[in-house]
């Protein structure tokens, strides 16, 4: 069960486990593409959250990341290398009781409104937001909470804190895991154009 506060999310907690993954696309980019789209995504995803003038924390090892975090001004913390539930916890666990928002890098529509959206939600209340197949693409509340991600993690995540409001928002529901989503953003990634 997680715990009610007050007070709006001030702080976003981004896991960036490497700009190289993204190994779901290897059959139709190769490493140095899908880094090139991983880095595009970021930064897109870190413009959204700096004009809802939100703070940011990467959490990653990898030191290219590092490297981007730092030539942004971002703050970063390290990956125990664990999976993305141990990253979420260890980063919420030195929070105590300050109110964060963990979200996901790979969202192409993220918009600055969304995240103010679900910012200003969880003031009262933990917020979920799904992906359109079944993950948790956003979570916001505050203290610990039983990260559990993996393949149809919003149920789980549910399922731990029932009394959570959840957020149907398509710019935040959509990410890029599959040939097949990738496909439907030519203009973000035009795959001809990243050359390996």
């Amino acid at each position: 069960m997680t715990s009610a506060h007050s007070g709006p999310v001030q702080l976003v907690i981004l896991p960036v486990h490497h700009f190289g993954g993204m190994s779901r696309l290897s059959g139709v980019l190769g490493p140095g593409q899908r880094s090139k789209l991983s880095r595009n995504l970021c930064d897109r995803a870190v413009s959204a959250v700096q004009a809802a003038g939100l703070d940011i924390v990467v959490v990653s090892s990898s030191p290219d990341v590092a490297e981007w975090a730092e030539a942004a001004g971002i703050e970063t913390s390290p990956d125990p290398g664990a999976g993305l539930s141990a990253a979420a916890h260890s980063v919420v666990t030195r929070l105590g009781d300050r109110p964060w928002m963990l979200l996901h890098a790979d969202l192409p529509l993220i918009t600055a409104a969304e995240v103010t959206r679900v910012a200003e939600t969880a003031i009262d209340t933990t917020v979920l937001v799904p992906s359109l197949d079944g993950g948790t693409n956003a979570i916001a509340s505050k203290g610990a909470f039983p990260f559990a991600y993996g393949p149809g993690s919003f149920h789980r995540h549910f399922a731990s804190a029932p009394e959570a409001t959840i957020i149907s928002s398509t710019a935040l529901s959509i990410d890029i895991d599959t040939p097949a989503q990738l496909r439907n953003f030519p203009n973000l990634t035009e795959v001809s154009s990243l050359t390996p």
